[in-house]
């Protein structure tokens, strides 16, 4: 959250695709290998790597931070739970954070002497 709201939109974003990006290379991942620490290893590397090729660099490193909880915290039978979960939360927040930014602490013009 920042001071202002457009400052909050613009981490918003940025937060929201890493967030994105991390829950859906890490699901691939804990699916398909299950909690091995090489598999972790090279999700998270694949997944800055995507970051920065798709040009989202701010991204990057909420995205590892996604896939370390997924990984993490998957499933057995059910390998998307995890993702879904910490979409839904980070989603939440970002929500939650827009509106505190918009409706309770407004942008005020500072004056300097």
């Amino acid at each position: 959250m920042y001071s202002d709201v457009s400052g909050t939109i613009r981490a918003s974003d940025q937060r929201l695709l890493g967030t994105a990006i991390g829950v859906c290379i890490g699901g691939v991942f804990a699916a398909l290998f299950d909690e091995k620490l090489w598999a972790f290893g090279l999700a998270v590397t694949m997944t800055v790597f995507v970051c920065g090729r798709l040009g989202f660099a701010e991204a990057a490193r909420l995205a590892g931070v996604a896939v370390a909880i997924v990984m993490l915290f998957s499933h057995r039978g059910h390998p998307w739970i995890a993702p879904l979960h910490r979409f839904i939360e980070v989603a939440f927040g970002i929500v939650i954070a827009v509106l505190v930014s918009a409706l309770i602490w407004p942008t005020r013009a500072l004056k300097t002497p």
